[in-house]
């Protein structure tokens, strides 16, 4: 089973059909992609190697300007792997991050939240949901685990200003490994959240 690290900039196609009428600048807002030419320079994966350290693949990064749309977006995801080391070889653990940063446009509400809405709608469970505070203005958290416990999915999404971040990380165990912690995914999603909105403050 793979972990579900989401593959793709939200948005994207759209996105990059728009390009060719890209605008200047994202809008007001105390936040830019300026200079962002790949957006995995924002991201710190190092924490993810705790549980697995070989790259499954490159990383995978789409960097989309301001257009008519929306006012930018940028998209990161890296990935790891490893073999278990309670079962065989064959069977291996997996970690994985993805970043989200959407610029709201002129005339668009904030990506903020229509996230919200999806990522916490789903319940039941191994599943929750709740507010943070001391990051951006707004922000949320949605958690869900396996069945076996095993593997955990842990997102936390932020606005503030101009600027909609979305941090997703993903971990899965093999069967009769230590069970993930959901305070420690916690701690990696508001570091990255954080990394990134200093990473696109305009200076």
């Amino acid at each position: 089973m793979a972990i579900g690290i989401f593959v793709g900039g939200d948005g994207g196609s759209e996105s990059a059909a728009a390009s060719a009428t890209a605008r200047p600048g994202s809008g007001p807002g105390i936040y830019s992609m300026n200079g962002i030419t790949n957006a995995c320079d924002l991201v710190d994966p190092t924490p993810l190697t705790k549980w697995s350290s070989t790259h499954r693949e490159d990383p995978q990064h789409q960097e989309f300007p301001p257009n008519t749309a929306d006012g930018g977006n940028l998209y990161c995801a890296i990935r790891y792997t490893s073999p278990s080391t309670v079962v065989d070889d064959a069977t291996v653990d997996e970690a994985g991050i993805s970043l989200q940063a959407q610029f709201t446009g002129a005339e668009a509400a904030p990506a903020y939240d229509r996230w919200k809405q999806t990522d916490t709608a789903a319940s039941g469970a191994g599943r929750a949901s709740g507010e943070v505070t001391g990051i951006g203005a707004q922000g949320y958290w949605h958690t869900s685990a396996t069945d076996t416990r095993s593997g955990m999915t842990y997102i936390l999404g932020v606005r503030d200003s101009n600027i909609s971040v979305r941090v997703e990380v993903a971990v899965l165990r093999a069967k009769g490994e230590p069970p993930v912690n959901r305070d420690e995914l916690d701690t990696i999603a508001k570091n990255q959240a954080q990394q990134a909105l200093n990473g696109l403050k305009k200076e």
